[in-house]
């Protein structure tokens, strides 16, 4: 199991540190989950690797109607169910609905728990990553379009940029890569 973090030599050339990281892109199986409230750290980093994934709080649901709206997502999307409660695991088991009950509050833990479950490995790729904040695609945009948006010196240092075709949220290889490195790197210690 790898997050098999950046993917392809585009992602290499941006940032020379990246160096160590996979040169081939393999096969991945994009999947569909429905996260509950405990899982928001999750969930940004399963949208990163492009897996469609809907958080219960970014649905603004009541705390009484989440449990019923996480089953019947699942259930009518055929989306396999995330989550930390132990009674709405064993409900959607009995309900025939897919479902992972999450055991730590460790993101990289969780990762490997997915992968390991499904049989397929994570990784990240901006050319398939997902919006973190709001689950919308990220699609490349040029410099010119996203002048008025991003500040100077980001314009001048970076070459590559996304935008999310949802919430309109503008993307780029900076300082938390580095965090994304850290997490790469703990995570491929668990195979």
């Amino acid at each position: 199991m790898k997050l098999g973090l950046f993917a392809n030599n585009k992602i290499e050339r941006a940032c020379p540190q990246l160096l160590f990281a996979q040169r081939r892109i393999q096969l991945v199986k994009l999947m569909k989950f429905v996260a509950d409230g405990m899982l928001g750290k999750l969930a940004r980093w399963l949208r990163l690797a492009g897996h469609d994934v809907i958080y219960i709080d970014n649905l603004r649901a009541s705390a009484v109607d989440q449990d019923e709206i996480l089953l019947n997502l699942a259930k009518l999307e055929k989306r396999e169910l995330l989550t930390c409660d132990l009674l709405l695991y064993r409900r959607a088991r009995k309900s025939g609905i897919r479902t992972t009950f999450i055991r730590t509050s460790d993101v990289v833990s969780q990762l490997a728990e997915i992968s390991k479950k499904s049989g397929h490995k994570i990784e990240i790729n901006p050319e398939n990553s997902r919006c973190p904040t709001c689950n919308g695609l990220l699609k490349p945009v040029g410099k010119e379009k996203i002048v008025e948006f991003v500040p100077r010196t980001v314009l001048k240092t970076r070459r590559e940029f996304w935008r999310c075709s949802k919430c309109g949220k503008i993307y780029w290889y900076g300082k938390h890569w580095k965090t994304i490195i850290e997490i790469a790197s703990r995570y491929n210690k668990l195979k």
